[in-house]
This record gives structure tokens, sequence and C-alpha cells, in this order.
């Protein structure tokens, strides 16, 4: 019988840790995606207002 839930343990466990690994790598990579928008947006702009100008 023991032997049985420590397995469920083991298998809710090792879900759980391959949840929290996708989740970091999704928040991570959100992260660098908003620091690379944020950081382009004022070339942007400055192309966009030359490209309008003409």
């Amino acid at each position: 019988m023991f032997n049985f839930v420590e397995m469920v343990l083991a298998g809710v466990g090792a879900g759980l840790i391959l949840v929290a690994l996708t989740f970091v790598s999704a928040l991570i990579g959100v992260l660098v995606n908003a620091m690379i928008a944020l950081f382009a947006g004022p070339v942007i702009d400055q192309v966009l207002a030359r490209k309008s100008a003409r």
C-alpha cells in the first residue's frame, strides 16, 4: 500500500517540477521580449517619424 502512495507522490512531484520549469521558462521569455520591446521602442519611433516626414 505504501509503495503505491510513494509512486503517486513521486509522480505528482515530478509533474510539479516540470510545470514549474515550464512556467519559469515562459516567464523569462516574456520578460526578455518585453525588455526588447521597451528598448527598441524609441528607435522604431524615430524610424517611423522619418518615414512619415518624407
